[in-house]
């Protein structure tokens, strides 16, 4: 039998000496060994064979999403959105498949999930708004009634709308203190995952990253349902579903798994490692996940609709992919407000003839005009 020593395993008298003196517990190196879980491969083999397999079949599936879009790039303000929100899945997916592939380096890369995760959102989020100043009475539905008539000197950015954009972009920096903090922690020997006790960053950082992230959700959701009507002609619901997804499910698995493993309820054995528990079985199990979000991102976001535009594009493929790349705007919107980011928003809808939604005969359908709906007399939204 094929078999390999342990190197992580942990010993019990370094936990209840961590209960007294604060002092991480240490890894015993004379643990049992471990043995293939399939023929002759072990665990870790496998869930690296499996994760890179899976990585590699949604990198390609969602490389065919973004060249449709990038080579019918007709209107950039939508389809840029988009883009970034699509790349999400191979993102995750690459780092899922690195993270398990490196053992020793894993925990230092798991948190860069997060950071992609608040980019597609907040790319989400100003999607939505498009789609809303995409309509005729889209801008008044997001600043108020008599908004279009007052112009931008005389309209301000309702509360309602900064708390739930402000809501949503506070997971971009907090992503990145979280990644930062983590490795920080990591270095200086006060990360401690095999603990969860509050004398280590370990259970502060999975808090804190829990409510960030729910935080952020929860400010889409409610975008969403003050604009209900307008969204529902755009299948947000289907959209909502196939990125949301990806959220919540990386931030259940990993604060269910971290607070098990914390609690010794999931513990090293003879086929599972400290780091396969601790930092490969929830990115395998993410892995895995991503092929299926990958073919949900072909109804979610076809690019069907930008092809019988009959628009040229603007700019060619590979230029449509680094203005998706850019997130200069988003991340602009942090320090100079959103309000600002959705009036060049619609400006560049209005230089652009964006997408309304009109009635389409007597059965009551739509579908997309190429013409923008909004007020051309207009000099943009207020900050």
């Amino acid at each position: 039998m094929h078999v390999i020593p342990r190197k992580n395993h942990l010993n019990a008298s370094s936990i209840i000496e961590s209960a007294t003196s604060h002092v991480c517990p240490a890894e015993n190196l004379d643990g049992p060994v471990i043995v293939p879980i399939v023929g002759k491969y072990t665990f870790h083999e496998v869930a690296t064979i499996v994760s890179g397999a899976c990585a590699l079949f949604s990198a390609i599936i969602c490389g065919f999403i973004i060249a449709g879009h990038a080579t019918n790039y007709s209107f950039p303000v939508q389809q840029r959105q988009i883009i970034r929100i699509v790349l999400l899945v191979p993102w995750v997916a690459l780092f899922c498949f690195l993270v398990v592939l490196e053992e020793k380096a894993g925990v230092y890369i798991v948190e860069s999930l997060d950071f992609g995760c608040s980019i597609a959102l907040s790319a989400f989020l100003l999607l939505m708004c498009d789609y809303i100043l995409s309509h005729p009475d889209g801008f008044d539905d997001l600043f108020g009634a008599g908004a279009s008539s007052r112009g931008v000197l005389q309209t301000s950015g309702p509360a309602w709308l900064k708390r739930i954009w402000y809501g949503v972009l506070q997971f971009i920096p907090a992503s990145i203190i979280i990644w930062i903090g983590s490795i920080v922690a990591l270095a200086l020997g006060q990360y401690c995952r095999q603990s969860n006790s509050v004398h280590f960053a370990h259970l502060w950082i999975t808090i804190f990253k829990f409510i960030v992230t729910t935080i952020a959700i929860l400010c889409c959701l409610r975008f969403h349902s003050r604009n209900k009507p307008k969204l529902r002609q755009h299948k947000i619901l289907l959209k909502l579903f196939t990125f949301k997804g990806i959220i919540g499910l990386n931030v259940a698995q990993t604060f269910i798994i971290n607070i098990l493993a914390g609690q010794g309820k999931l513990s090293p054995n003879k086929y599972m490692t400290y780091h396969d528990i601790n930092d490969g079985l929830a990115s395998l199990i993410l892995a895995c996940e991503m092929p299926l979000f990958a073919v949900l991102m072909i109804f979610a976001f076809p690019s069907k609709l930008y092809k019988s535009s009959n628009k040229a594009a603007p700019v060619g493929p590979l230029k449509a992919i680094v203005q998706a790349l850019d997130i200069r705007d988003l991340l602009g919107a942090i320090f100079r407000g959103p309000m600002r980011l959705v009036r060049e928003q619609e400006r560049e809808m209005r230089r652009e003839d964006s997408i309304k939604m009109a009635p389409q005969g007597v059965g009551g359908g739509y579908e997309e005009d190429t013409t923008y709906g909004g007020n051309h007399e207009r000099y943009g939204v207020a900050v």
